[in-house]
């Protein structure tokens, strides 16, 4: 049974619906918390794992000096990359997918949180994992910060604010800054957890109606 790492950095953001579609697939999941734990031991070689999962979390990839995880997630990336393991990073794993091939992750000009549109890019044809969606696609968003496109990567998937939405660096590395694993438990619960966040940005109206959109899109 092939054995995927799962690397999470706050209770409430884990696999939600990955979960149930990787054990589906066959896969042993272990899931690592990032906080807690230490990682400098921890080494990703061949024949130890089958792939590599980095989830998202309300950290920046910049703050390695402040969180030492951060530090060495970014390294555990490399080492998946150098050992061409299979690699999902979602949010905060795609900005730390792109930070660890040297690229800069830096502040939006606003936030996305909630139900937004995402366009599929013309690279998107023919890809493993993109190749079948339509050409929009109602994705869920909690993020400020995006990153440069890290040099050979294929750009994916694009939304009206923030042109890095999905990418694939080489044939296995994939970031998603947008949220594909939500449940409507899990947006109940952010929520609650980031009303003053949701205030702050501004974005009140939008989530009046946010159980209606979640009923719609998932």
């Amino acid at each position: 049974m092939p054995k995927v790492i799962v690397f999470q950095h706050v209770p409430y953001e884990g696999l939600g619906a990955f979960e149930a579609a990787f054990r589906e697939a066959g896969l042993e999941l272990q899931t690592v918390e990032s906080w807690r734990e230490d990682l400098s031991r921890l080494k990703i070689a061949p024949g130890a794992w089958d792939g590599v999962v980095v989830m998202g979390g309300p950290m920046s990839a910049n703050d390695a000096a402040r969180l030492p995880f951060i530090r060495e997630e970014l390294r555990l990336i490399e080492e998946t990359l150098k050992a061409d393991l299979p690699f999902l990073g979602v949010c905060l794993g795609s900005q730390l997918l792109a930070k660890a091939l040297g690229m800069r992750v830096y502040p939006g000009t606003q936030k996305e949180i909630g139900w937004y549109p995402l366009w599929t890019r013309p690279e998107a044809r023919g890809d493993p994992l993109f190749g079948e969606f339509p050409p929009r696609l109602e994705m869920f968003q909690w993020h400020g910060e995006t990153f440069e496109l890290p040099l050979g990567a294929k750009l994916l998937a694009s939304s009206e604010m923030f042109l890095h939405q999905a990418f694939r660096y080489g044939d296995k590395a994939y970031g998603l800054q947008f949220h594909a694993e939500m449940t409507p438990a899990m947006i109940a619960e952010w929520h609650e957890e980031g009303r003053a966040e949701i205030a702050a940005a501004g974005l009140e109206e939008k989530w009046r109606d946010i159980e209606a959109l979640t009923a719609r899109h998932i």
